[in-house]
């Protein structure tokens, strides 16, 4: 099985606190459990682009879909949407929309290339939580999210960044991590990419810290599989450059 975040199984191995079901590396700023952490990296999410209520919000990557019912609970959207692949995390979520009563229209199983068949200036959010960067032409995933927003929209989203240029000479060593070697770039590249699409910059957040560095100091009490992820991951961030931010862009 692939390690956590990256299985597309439901991560019943992590502690949960049902009904928000999740899978992130959680944001563990004063926190000591995933079952804080995780929630509250779902609100860390929403709190940094200012997420309103009444909002139409697309999640790509939507996983085990407990942040959707997170942002349904608390900010109360006229519309969700999500697209996630399809495979067990899909039917779980599917089974705990249905339990609590929350409606995704629509919940499209396939990979992100799926976007393409919904409407244009549809979306005041388009999210994806530790997601974005597994996506194959992710350039055209980010054209797709300025598309399908509304004047204004935000397109906020988690991705992994190399600190320094000397380090992409190493880029094939995350191919295990599904992580294809061109999503790997600067912070400043990225920026200048959305950027050149038209996207204006309106959050850039080094989660490094708090959530990467949170996740694998706090791993001595998830299962051994996960110690072992969270050694290798320490690894790459402490010798391979490797960051984590969190984007928010505006069309």
């Amino acid at each position: 099985m692939t390690p956590f975040p990256f299985s597309k199984s439901p991560a019943f191995i992590l502690p949960q606190s049902p009904p928000f079901y999740l899978s992130n590396f959680g944001y563990w700023e004063g926190e000591s459990s995933y079952k804080n952490a995780g929630i509250r990296f779902v609100s860390e999410f929403a709190k940094g682009c200012q997420l309103k209520t009444e909002s139409k919000i697309l999640e790509v990557g939507s996983g085990l879909g407990g942040s959707l019912l997170y942002w349904s609970k608390f900010y109360h959207p006229k519309l969700l949407s999500a697209i996630n692949l399809p495979g067990e995390q899909s039917e779980f979520a599917e089974q705990l929309f249905g339990s609590n009563n929350i409606e995704v229209k629509p919940f499209l199983k396939g990979s992100w290339e799926v976007l393409e068949s919904l409407p244009d200036s549809t979306y005041d959010y388009v999210f994806s939580l530790d997601a974005a960067y597994h996506f194959k032409n992710l350039s055209e995933f980010y054209k797709e999210s300025y598309r399908v927003l509304k004047p204004g929209g935000k397109f906020v989203f988690t991705n992994f960044q190399i600190a320094e240029n000397k380090f992409k000479k190493f880029v094939w060593l995350y191919l295990p991590f599904l992580i294809p070697k061109e999503n790997l770039k600067l912070n400043e590249e990225t920026i200048l990419e959305l950027k050149s699409m038209g996207w204006k910059q309106i959050e850039n957040q080094n989660w490094t810290l708090f959530v990467i560095k949170g996740f694998t100091n706090h791993s001595t009490n998830l299962p051994i599989s996960l110690r072992a992820f969270a050694k290798v991951l320490d690894w790459f961030v402490n010798y391979l450059g490797l960051t984590y931010y969190y984007h928010v862009f505006e069309k």
